[in-house]
């Protein structure tokens, strides 16, 4: 339900125009944006926990879903202001967010759901749902950093492109891999934290009987 709340913002709210020409601005069309269901966070206070109170979900379900922080009067939308990008199992139910600062927002530069009973950001790989059959039918998985990156690369044709939700992958993310290919080809940042997170990524891969390349 706060999956749909703010992808309905995202296309049908003035406030959200700055959003959707981010988007366009990143060359990523509106077919990819709808595809791996984007949204965006009203930057007032309540108004995704008004709407779920509403809707007849409570307070604490909210704060379990990782959704509402504590205010003065009641929860108040942990998500404010943000492009929301949705974090999906393999099986596509949404578990979490990962929202990202607009140009000129308030740090951090991206703010995910906290731990909780749905969400555990080392077991999530970003993407994996809508590639999972492509990345059976190549045999391999292409590992990126970033969402935009899996957006960009899934837009271009490789639609066996998933990201690790940080920089090195961890060994939950590579037993989720591994189920569905035989190899990796790790494309992080070309920085000294990609170049590392390459490195542990290999190791751990390679420990779990991935074959691996580095793009």
């Amino acid at each position: 339900d706060a999956a749909g709340f703010y992808v309905r913002y995202l296309w049908e709210s003035e406030e959200a125009a700055p959003a959707r020409d981010y988007l366009a601005g990143r060359g990523i069309a509106d077919a990819t944006v709808r595809d791996f269901r984007l949204g965006f966070a009203p930057s007032a206070w309540d108004r995704v926990c008004a709407a779920a109170l509403a809707k007849g979900f409570t307070a604490a379900e909210l704060g379990q879903a990782g959704l509402s922080g504590r205010g003065r009067r009641g929860p108040v939308d942990r998500f404010r202001g943000r492009l929301i990008f949705p974090l999906a199992d393999v099986r596509g139910r949404i578990r979490g967010f990962g929202a990202r600062q607009m140009p000129g927002g308030e740090p951090p530069k991206y703010l995910n759901s906290p731990e909780g009973p749905l969400f555990h950001k080392t077991d999530m790989v970003y993407g994996l749902d809508r590639a999972r059959a492509a990345i059976a039918a190549a045999g391999r998985a292409i590992v990126v950093e970033g969402y935009t990156d899996v957006l960009a690369l899934h837009q271009a044709g490789f639609a066996n492109t998933v990201a690790s939700m940080g920089t090195a992958l961890t060994e939950a993310q590579v037993t989720e891999l591994r189920r569905v290919c035989s190899s990796v080809s790790l494309a992080f940042d070309a920085d000294a934290a990609g170049e590392e997170a390459s490195l542990r990524g290999m190791a751990i891969a390679e420990g779990k009987g991935l074959a691996v390349r580095v793009v």
